[in-house]
C-alpha cells in the first residue's frame, strides 16, 4: 500500500476515485492497479462497475459476502447490455459463464422464486436451470407449474387440462435430457400424463364428473371409480373391472389396492359389495380386521360386524378380536374373549369401560 512516512493513511474510497480518474484519462493499466489497492469492497465494486468490469465486481462482492452488492452487480450488468432481442440470452450466458458461483446461485434463486430480479413468469428460471445443466431442477419446476395450473374465467376445464398435459410433456422432455439421472422423474411424469388421459376417458365412459375427477391422485381415482357404484349399481361390475385395470396398469401394490377398496365401498355404503370382496379370497392379503373396522366405523349392526369377526378364527387373532369387540362396544363379547385369552388386565379394562352392571358383576368373578 502506498503511504508517505509519517502521513495519515488514505481514506476509504480514495484509490477508487483516483482509479476512475485514471480510467477517464485513458490510463487503464494504472486504473486497474489503483482499484486493486482499494480496501473498501463497496467502493471497489462501484469503481469496477463504472469501468464495465462486471465479473470482477461480482467477484469482489462475493468475497465480501454482501448480497446487496451481488444484486447490484447483476442489475448493472443487465443495464449495460444493448437493448435488443439477444439481450436476455447474453445476460443469462454472461451471468452463468463469467460470474462467480455464489452470484450464479443467487441469480438462479431470484428467478426461481420471483421469476426474475424484477418479477415475471418462471420461464426464465427454467431456462437458467437448463443452461446450468440442472435438468432435474428444471423439470421439477415445469412439472410443478403444470400441476398448479388453475382454470380461469376465460378458459374452461378442458383448456386447463390441455395446458397441464402440454406442460407435463415439456417436463418429460427436460427430464429426458438429464439421462439416467432423471430416469425416475421422467417415468413418474409420463405416468401422470397417461393417468390424466385415463381419467378423461373414464369420465366420458360413465358420463359423470364424479368418476376420476380432474386433478385427482391415483388412489383418489380408484376410490372414485368404486364409490360411483353406489350411484350406478348396474355398472358395479364394470366399475370394479376398471378399478382393477387402473391399479394393475400403474402397479398399485396389492395390499394398498385392498385397503382402498375396503375404504371406498364402506364410505359409499356398499356393504353387500364389501361382503362379496371378502368372499373372493379365503385369506385377504390385508386380513379381515380392516373389514370389521369399516363396519364398526360405518355404524353397522352387530350381525354385520360379527360376519367379519367370526371369520377371524386363528389363535393369533385373539388380540384383534378383543380390540374389535371393545371398539364396537360389544362388552360381553370382549369379556368372553379376554377370559379366553386368560388376561386379567383385559377383564379389568372391560369392567372400567362398560356401563352395564351385569357385565361388571361378571367381570368381578374373573378378577
Amino acid at each position: 500500500k502506498l503511504q508517505v512516512k509519517g502521513a495519515m493513511p488514505l481514506s476509504s474510497g480514495m484509490y477508487a476515485s483516483v482509479a476512475l480518474a485514471a480510467h477517464r484519462a485513458g490510463r487503464k493499466g494504472v486504473a486497474d492497479l489503483l482499484i486493486m489497492l482499494e480496501q473498501s469492497p463497496t467502493d471497489k465494486v462501484h469503481a469496477l462497475l463504472a469501468i464495465g468490469s462486471y465479473a470482477d465486481a461480482a467477484a469482489v462482492a462475493c468475497r465480501a459476502r454482501d448480497p446487496d452488492l451481488i444484486h447490484m452487480t447483476m442489475f448493472a450488468y443487465e443495464q449495460g447490455l444493448s437493448n435488443n432481442e439477444e439481450r436476455k440470452s447474453l445476460y443469462f450466458s454472461g451471468i452463468i459463464n463469467k460470474f462467480p458461483i455464489e452470484a450464479v446461485n443467487m441469480f438462479t434463486t431470484f428467478y426461481s422464486r420471483f421469476g426474475g430480479l424484477h418479477g415475471g413468469d418462471d420461464k426464465s428460471s427454467i431456462n437458467i436451470l437448463l443452461r446450468r445443466q440442472k435438468h432435474a431442477d428444471a423439470g421439477l419446476k415445469m412439472a410443478k407449474k403444470a400441476l398448479t395450473l388453475r382454470s380461469t374465467p376465460t378458459s374452461g376445464e378442458n383448456d386447463r387440462g390441455k395446458e397441464k398435459v402440454a406442460a407435463l410433456q415439456e417436463a418429460s422432455t427436460i427430464f429426458d435430457l438429464g439421462g439416467k439421472d432423471c430416469a425416475f422423474q421422467k417415468t413418474c411424469t409420463d405416468e401422470q400424463i397417461a393417468l390424466i388421459a385415463d381419467q378423461e376417458q373414464l369420465r366420458r365412459s360413465y358420463g359423470s364428473m364424479e368418476v376420476a375427477p380432474p386433478s385427482s391422485s391415483l388412489t383418489s381415482t380408484i376410490m372414485s371409480i368404486l364409490k360411483y357404484g353406489a350411484a350406478d349399481p348396474r355398472s358395479a361390475h364394470r366399475l370394479q373391472a376398471d378399478a382393477d385395470r387402473i391399479a394393475k396398469k400403474y402397479k398399485v401394490p396389492e395390499k394398498r389396492q385392498w385397503h382402498v377398496k375396503v375404504r371406498a365401498l364402506s364410505e359409499s355404503g356398499q356393504w353387500a359389495q364389501l361382503r362379496n370382496l371378502l368372499d373372493t379370497r379365503a385369506k385377504p392379503p390385508i386380513g379381515i380386521k380392516p373389514f370389521a373396522l369399516a363396519a364398526i366405523k360405518g355404524r353397522q349392526g352387530q350381525v354385520e360386524i360379527m360376519h367379519y369377526i367370526s371369520r377371524m378364527t386363528d389363535k393369533s387373532d385373539g388380540e384383534d378380536r378383543y380390540d374389535l369387540f371393545c371398539e364396537a362396544g360389544m362388552w360381553k363379547k370382549a369379556l368372553e374373549e379376554s377370559v379366553r385369552l386368560g388376561d386379567g388386565r383385559k377383564v379389568a379394562n372391560v369392567r372400567s369401560m362398560c356401563n352395564s352392571p351385569d357385565i361388571q358383576r361378571l367381570c368381578d368373578k374373573y378378577l
